[in-house]
Order: C-alpha cells, then sequence, then structure tokens
C-alpha cells in the first residue's frame, strides 16, 4: 500500500477518534454538537473525496505513462519480429534455391546414366 495511503487512513482514524472523544466530553447541546458533527462530517467527505480524485489523477496518469511505453515496445518487438521474418524468409529461399540446383543436377546425372 502506498504511503499517501496510508497518511490519509491515519488521518481519517485519527479524525473519527478525535470526533468520537469529542461528542462524549461535549458540554454543548445536542442540536449544536449536531450541526459540529455534520460540519465535520461533510468537512471529512469532501477532504476524502478530494484525496480520493488526487490519486485517481496520478494513477491514470502512471497507468497512460505505462501504457505509452508498452505499445513502444510491442512496436519494437513488431520490428524485430518483422525484419527477422524477412530474413528468414531470404534464408529459405536461397535454400530453396541449392535444392533446386542439386536436384537438376541430380536428374540431369540420372538421365545421362538412363541413356
Amino acid at each position: 500500500m502506498c504511503n499517501k495511503c496510508n497518511s490519509l487512513s491515519t488521518f481519517i482514524l485519527g479524525a473519527l477518534i478525535g470526533a468520537v472523544i469529542g461528542v462524549m466530553y461535549a458540554p454543548a447541546k445536542g442540536e449544536t454538537t449536531r450541526k459540529k458533527v455534520k460540519k465535520w462530517a461533510k468537512e471529512t467527505y469532501e477532504d476524502g473525496k478530494d484525496e480520493l480524485e488526487d490519486r485517481t489523477k496520478e494513477l491514470r496518469e502512471k497507468f497512460s505513462a505505462k501504457a505509452e511505453s508498452a505499445k513502444e515496445k510491442a512496436l519494437e518487438m513488431k520490428e524485430k519480429v518483422s525484419e527477422k521474418a524477412v530474413e528468414l524468409k531470404e534464408q529459405a529461399q536461397e535454400k530453396i534455391g541449392e535444392l533446386r540446383e542439386k536436384t537438376a543436377d541430380a536428374f540431369e546425372k540420372a538421365a545421362k546414366k538412363i541413356r
């Protein structure tokens, strides 16, 4: 888990504990306490939402960079494979040519022996 995520979790846990202790020992009226809790919950939600949006944006950027890098490597590999395929095709054509010559020579020798 990332350090920023741990920091966020620790912050939220601390805020919850603080809120609970504050409510338990608050000398204020119930209505006032409810307003404070509602305000705190809204602020905590907004902070968490902002943090989540930031982390999401960072992950998207990292993913995009990794995807671009992978795409470049795939294109490089495709190019190398294509080059190797051309090379192997040329080698195969040379071997076929050599085999044709040897076969033609063998047929000529066999034809001479038959005549």
